[in-house]
């Protein structure tokens, strides 16, 4: 580095030497003019006859200081062109950028063996492609900085157009085909990417380009030759860009590996730092999820030196004392997970003692809620638990679950009084109300005694919890699943209080599909609604993994246990007055008529209101025969919950009437062997009865492989194959469903009855159908057919 030289400041002796002057002026590049010194303080300064201070003649000055790399040039050329061949593409590049010495230098053709050579000090790097220079090259791969705005730290390039555009130039720069299309087609002509749905994308200025000097052609032959040419470069351009492409992409995968080996090498180095402090056999306890190589610190790139491990050996460690006690935390839960089986296996011995189950019996999530048993669970860890530590609630087992039972039925009870007090106000002048509970309404009116003036709305009575339990086991009493009521539960909101219509195919209420009437869930009726599935078993996906719980695993691709709750349950006032209307008919009060009174009397009821009139006669008519339970379920689907429909009691002397349309098509096998001739009923049709499916297995109860219910002959199939017991025994191997029959699936009803009735004015005679009425389909103004579906969706 040259020394730096001072400019002594002219003096008034030096002026006057014009040699002197001359030799100066030879040495410096620049001579600064002559400063007037002048003031305003001097002039009144001259004026009071101070002193006068004669200023300097010339300002001090500093030469111009030579950089590091000055000496460079002054070196022989081969010698420096020497060093420059070891230097990386982009270094060259950048040399070439600092002074314009070295820009003069090495931008010169003579310089090319210096840009060779550096382009080999790649590894790997394809061969410079013909249609472009040294220089270009290396700007196009090595530098980062885009090619229309010198934005920096732009990784994005696109080879085949040899560019290297932002994200913000190209919405500006590059151009779509079908934008630019005017008759002549540059496709394969100028060089392009795959833009929007794999349209071709140019560059601006390079379709600018083509075609201004395409149109710069008279000659169609000369015209033709140019955009052959083009073509052959395009081509030429793509073959190359194929080939850097690969190249950049293998450079990307090699960098990846090597930024990852450092950030092993970090973690190695960290571990080995915390296993001296003593957490070596913590740090292999670590879950995958927490992994220290997850943790910001130790994923860096970078190696780990004594500097950096004194700046992050705090945060570290108390990583890892976190670490520790969720380990401690984890231990806990398994140690509590292993308890629980034990009391589930108790809760298991106590039901299967019990089968028969004649009352509602806790899941393994309540049972396990329970104050004694919790009790156990939560013991400390250092203290072991067996089957005999929960002796004590052995012993109480009755008591225990008499106490769940009561405090579940004041959890129903609550929610039947939530419901009353929800409801709206009411006219006193109306004749009745419709929940059955309520056995009468207080009225307060403004009305005089004569009747006249305007009714008040009140609000409607609440019985109290005593009045409550009474009439819950009344027959009235109606009960529906919110949980149940939607086809595809998956997908809806179960305790969606809006029962009027179903998000079929638009769960999410986007509008994107029609609106269609809510399947109804089959009546629930108590006792039985206590032992409900949808109260104990939560339908949907199970996005909070129980993860090995076993009192709230359940194996199957949807679904786990919960503790009960009686928010799915709603009562289903349109099915109180229906059921009114079947006890009504039964000639019983439904003030007092209990659910289990109906279930002993088994009354079969015909409907009325969907009758199938002969063809033949002029006063028979076909009508279908339910139960009382089955009644209800007709009575929504098939005429929409109406109150209206009529029955008539099959009583004893009818009752020998009832013909079941399944075994007589069981026995007629000439009709079943035409049925089969002409296709309409497949040659394996089934003609068996269906089965009801209400049977669980006994070895699997409580369990996570625990099933829903099956039909006999499929329980007896599983415990064969599965627990291999040939010959299974009821109420021991299997047992009937505490809610069986209600809450499952209903099958067809094959009873029907010829009843001799006076046929109605509005119903054609025999002879006289007419072709658009709806008796011809043998549905009456009441039926809908569309109501039927969902059935496979019921439980």
């Amino acid at each position: 580095m040259a020394p730096r030289r001072r400019v002594q400041p002219e003096t008034a002796e030096a002026s006057q030497a014009p040699g002197d002057n001359v030799k100066k002026r030879g040495a410096l590049t620049r001579v600064a003019k002559r400063k007037r010194v002048s003031d305003a303080n001097d002039a009144q300064d001259s004026q009071d006859g101070g002193p006068l201070v004669q200023a300097k003649s010339k300002r001090q000055r500093w030469s111009r200081v030579a950089g590091r790399l000055a000496g460079l040039m002054e070196m022989p050329m081969d010698i420096l062109f020497e060093i420059f061949g070891h230097l990386m593409p982009l270094d060259v590049l950048r040399l070439a950028r600092t002074t314009k010495q070295f820009r003069r230098v090495l931008m010169h053709r003579s310089s090319l063996s210096v840009w060779i050579a550096a382009r080999k000090n790649v590894p790997d790097l394809p061969d410079r492609p013909p249609y472009m220079s040294e220089p270009q090259f290396a700007n196009l791969v090595f530098d980062t900085h885009c090619h229309e705005c010198l934005s920096p730290n732009i990784r994005s390039v696109d080879w085949r157009i040899g560019r290297r555009i932002c994200s913000k130039c190209a919405k500006d720069c590059m151009v779509d085909d079908y934008s630019v299309f005017s008759g002549e087609s540059v496709y394969k002509a100028v060089p392009s990417k795959y833009g929007k749905r794999g349209r071709p994308s140019y560059y601006s200025k390079d379709l600018q380009e083509f075609q201004r000097k395409r149109a710069s052609f008279t000659n169609p032959e000369e015209r033709d030759n140019f955009v052959k040419e083009r073509q052959e470069l395009v081509f030429e351009m793509e073959t190359h860009g194929a080939l850097l492409e690969g190249w950049a992409t293998n450079q990307a995968k090699d960098r990846s590996e090597q930024l990852d080996d450092l950030r092993r090498e970090r973690k190695e180095a960290i571990v080995e730092k915390l296993t001296e402090l003593g957490w070596g056999p913590e740090i292999e306890q670590i879950p995958y999820r927490d992994d220290l190589s997850h943790h910001r610190l130790v994923k860096q790139p970078t190696r780990l030196t004594t500097r950096i491990w004194a700046n992050i050996q705090s945060e570290m460690i108390s990583y890892m004392e976190q670490m520790k006690a969720q380990r401690l935390e984890r231990e806990r839960k398994a140690l509590v997970i292993s308890r629980k089986k034990i009391a589930v296996s108790i809760l298991r011995a106590y039901k299967i003692a019990h089968l028969p189950l004649t009352d509602v019996m806790p899941e393994p999530m309540d049972f396990c809620a329970i104050p004694p048993v919790l009790e156990i669970l939560e013991l400390p860890t250092e203290t072991q638990v067996t089957e005999l530590t929960f002796a004590p609630v052995v012993e109480k087992m009755d008591e225990l679950v008499a106490e769940w039972r009561n405090r579940i039925l004041g959890s129903l009870v609550q929610k039947v009084k939530d419901s009353l007090y929800s409801k709206p106000k009411v006219n006193h002048l109306s004749e009745d109300i419709d929940l059955g509970l309520v056995d009468s309404v207080a009225t307060t009116s403004s009305a005089d005694p004569k009747g006249k003036g305007k009714a008040k709305a009140v609000d409607p009575p609440v019985p109290d919890d005593s009045e409550i339990i009474q009439n819950l086991s009344l027959a009235t009493t109606v009960f529906n699943c919110k949980c149940c009521s939607s086809r595809l539960g998956v997908l809806f909101d179960v305790y969606d209080e809006d029962d009027s219509e179903d998000d079929f195919l638009d769960p999410w209420g986007f509008g994107l599909a029609p609106r269609r009437p809510r399947v109804k869930s089959n009546p629930l009726f108590f006792p039985k609604v206590m032992g409900h599935r949808c109260l104990t078993k939560q339908r949907g996906f199970n996005w909070d993994n129980p993860g090995g719980d076993p009192t709230r695993q359940l194996d199957g691709p949807m679904g786990n246990r919960t503790r009960w709750t009686c928010q799915p349950l709603q009562l289903d006032e349109k099915a109180d007055k229906v059921v009114v209307s079947i006890v009504t008919t039964c000639g019983l009060d439904p003030a007092t008529t209990t659910t289990v009174q109906m279930d002993q009397l088994n009354p079969q009821l015909a409907c009325l209101s969907c009758l199938r009139w002969s063809d033949d006669e002029m006063d028979e008519a076909d009508a279908s025969v339910f139960g009382w339970r089955t009644a209800v379920i007709h009575n929504n689907r098939a005429h929409a919950g109406r109150t209206n429909v009529k029955w008539k009691l099959i009583d004893e002397e009818l009752a020998d009437e009832v013909v079941n349309v399944d075994e007589q098509l069981k026995t007629n096998k000439t009709l079943i062997s035409a049925l089969v001739l002409h296709g309409l009923v497949p040659g394996d049709i089934n003609i068996n009865p269906p089965e009801e499916a209400v049977w669980l297995c006994a070895h699997c109860l409580d369990l996570p492989q625990e099933k829903d219910c099956m039909e006999l002959s499929k329980i007896k199939t599983h415990l064969s194959l599965v627990h291999f017991i040939p010959d299974p025994q009821e109420n021991q191997d299997y047992y009937e469903d505490y809610e069986a029959p209600q809450g499952r699936k209903v099958q067809h009803t094959p009873h029907k009855i010829t009843l001799t009735m006076e046929r109605p004015d509005d119903v054609p005679a025999p002879g006289e159908r007419h072709i658009h009425d709806s008796w011809c389909f043998g549905l009456s103004g009441d039926e809908f057919e569309d109501d039927y579906y969902g059935d496979d969706y019921i439980y």
